[in-house]
């Protein structure tokens, strides 16, 4: 499971599909990239594969950018935290669950 609370789905994306999923431009998935926000494999961008958890994390990113005005690093970081703070909630939910059971 991934942090977003969404099933692992086993597929790669290139950065052809990655770009049009989040619908922008290749540049935009670049910058991306350099921030350290997705890790494709592949030696260069025509060879490179993106999880298919990549989409979710663009996606945010680019959302977080368009809407809010944070720039790349900021984004990227940003994206971070929201997948930590989501698991942290569900392991919360599940020190709840056992706790609630065993009292």
């Amino acid at each position: 499971m991934h942090a977003t609370g969404t099933v692992e789905l086993d597929f790669r994306l290139t950065l052809t599909e990655l770009s049009r999923g989040c619908g922008v431009e290749a540049d935009r998935i670049l910058l991306l990239v350099d921030a350290g926000l997705l890790e494709p494999t592949g030696a260069d961008p025509h060879e490179w594969l993106f999880a298919a958890s990549d989409l979710y994390r663009a996606r945010c990113a680019l959302r977080l950018q368009h809407d809010l005005g944070i720039n790349t690093p900021g984004a990227a970081l940003a994206v971070d935290l929201i997948e930590e703070l989501q698991r942290t909630r569900r392991r919360l939910q599940l020190l709840e669950a056992l706790f609630d059971r065993n009292c």
